[in-house]
């Protein structure tokens, strides 16, 4: 059967459950979209303010280490060898502790596949770094050597970085995150130039790779301050100048300029040392703007970081309200459905119903009534349906037209049938009176003949007669009336025999309505 076979109900909860489930699914997509976009945003912040300031500080200690391995590969001399022994276990405590914040709950609850990934591998990289603590021990490696493989190793601070600003879905959060990594970076370039430059001091010699090495540094650094000044807001680029223009200040910037261009211009490292260069004054000045560059990119981060936690707020805040509306509009759409479905089958059910009785109750009652002769009013007997005037209204209007029409034929059928009848119990009647009085005459003419045969006759006729009225009064029974003889007093034995047909007998014709007199039988055909 198909869809045929089922019902309206079920039709219309099908074509409301629809649009009901769909609306489900958008709406859960969105509260979906939603909560994954606050769970993010308040994820980035936690993650990055437990493992910034650690991972900052712990690729301090590298640097330190990696300056003072090239220091004392440039200058073996005891007091280097124990400066870099010092920088190492000052390393290993700070692994000790970085690899306590790695495995945190606050961290591995909120770092993504990708932020775990960069962290273990940063964790892996410094744990693996024994071999080359050996080598510069043993001084087996080149100083510029030992800058690539210390710069390596640090360069996964930045691996973990980018990969906590790549998870951030706010595009205004992401750009800040980059500007911030940006600041970093330029203070590892620093230091990648502290390291060759101070290798070079001690050894009294800067080579050409060597020279190459801290030009390609300072010009990363140039390129990372200008892509922080980019990305970094204007409140947070105010803040961070002003912090680097008062712990470093502007004498101290430019005498770092002067020293960078010199380097990059080929100029002798004896003749930079006649100007004022010396392992004090460039550890001086390093420092300075390592340490300034530090706090302000910390001021920095810390109002990035009350900013990613405003829009967590906010995305969480949205949350909240797109789960009200969205319930709320789910919960109101549900219920006009329902309220609809149930008003429409309702009203399927009362023209169903009213259907239903029309064929079963009304019109059999109807014509009952008629065959009884009562009268029967077409309103009283077919009230309009209330179903209102819409299309399901105008069909209980069809449904009225149609159970008015069928009383009101019914009605007219009944009418014609009566008129019919009356005219068939008129001629009958008419017939019954013509047909009495011919039998009278009969009777009378009966009584006066004295000729067997014309008697014979008038019996004849009597007889036809008698058959007639009997046939009048059947008409009149079928036409719904009662027969026109009727007795209400006891009626007499002779009487009834009179009423009686007459009969042949062996001796003659014998006829009730003249008992005294008998005639001898008609002659044998034969």
């Amino acid at each position: 059967m198909g869809s045929r076979g089922r019902s309206i109900r079920l039709r219309i909860y099908i074509l409301v459950a629809i649009p009901l489930i769909t609306m489900l699914g958008l709406f859960g997509y969105v509260a979906y979209t939603s909560v994954t976009n606050w769970l993010n945003l308040d994820r980035a912040p936690s993650l990055i303010q437990a493992t910034s300031i650690p991972i900052t500080n712990f690729t301090d200690l590298l640097q330190v280490e990696r300056r003072a391995a090239i220091v004392y590969e440039s200058q073996p001399s005891a007091a280097n060898l124990a400066a870099y022994r010092s920088a190492v276990t000052a390393s290993k405590n700070g692994l000790a502790s970085f690899e306590g914040v790695v495995s945190s709950p606050t961290t591995t609850q909120n770092a993504s596949a990708a932020e775990t990934a960069a962290l273990n591998n940063m964790v892996s990289q410094v744990a693996g770094i024994g071999g080359l603590r050996a080598q510069v021990s043993a001084r087996s490696i080149s100083p510029f050597n030992t800058l690539i493989a210390y710069s390596d190793i640090i360069a996964t601070q930045d691996n973990v970085f980018q990969s906590q600003a790549a998870t951030m879905t706010q595009t205004i959060a992401s750009s800040q995150g980059l500007g911030l990594i940006s600041t970093v970076n330029a203070r590892e370039d620093l230091s990648e130039q502290d390291a060759v430059l101070a290798g070079a001091l001690a050894a009294q010699s800067l080579t050409g790779p060597e020279r190459a090495a801290f030009s390609q540094a300072a010009g990363r650094q140039f390129e990372d301050t200008q892509l922080y000044e980019r990305l970094l807001s204007p409140a947070e680029l105010t803040s961070f100048n002003a912090t680097m223009t008062k712990m470093a200040p502007s004498a101290i910037q430019t005498n770092l300029t002067k020293i960078q261009d010199a380097v990059e211009a080929d100029i002798p490292l004896s003749e930079m040392e006649q100007q004022g260069l010396s392992t004090a004054t460039w550890k001086l000045l390093t420092s300075t703007w390592q340490k300034a560059n530090y706090q302000a990119a910390t001021n920095a981060s810390a109002a990035t970081l009350s900013f990613d936690k405003q829009l967590a707020v906010d995305a969480k805040q949205r949350v909240w309200e797109t789960a009200g509306v969205g319930a709320v509009g789910l919960i109101l759409t549900l219920i006009v459905s329902l309220l609809l479905s149930r008003s429409i089958n309702r009203r399927l059910s009362t023209l169903r119903q009213s259907a239903l009785m029309l064929a079963h109750e009304q019109l059999p009652a109807v014509v009952a009534r008629l065959r009884r002769g009562e009268s029967v009013d077409v309103a009283a007997e077919a009230p309009p349906l209330r179903v209102g005037s819409d299309e399901i209204g105008q069909v209980g209007q069809a449904i009225d037209a149609v159970r008015q029409t069928a009383i009101r034929s019914a009605i007219d059928e009944a009418a014609v049938r009566k008129g019919v009848n009356d005219m068939f119990r008129n001629l009958a009647r008419r017939n019954q009176s013509l047909l009495q009085r011919q039998l009278t005459v009969l009777d009378e003419m009966e009584r006066r003949a004295t000729d067997p045969d014309v008697l014979e006759d008038l019996f004849k006729m009597d007889h036809l007669t008698t058959r007639m009225r009997r046939h009048a009064e059947g008409l009149i029974i079928l036409s719904g009336a009662p027969p026109g003889r009727s007795w209400s007093a006891p009626v007499k034995l002779i009487d009834v025999m009179r009423g009686a047909p007459r009969l042949r007998t062996t001796r003659g014709w014998w006829s009730p309505r003249s008992p005294a007199r008998h005639w001898p039988a008609p002659p044998s055909p034969t």
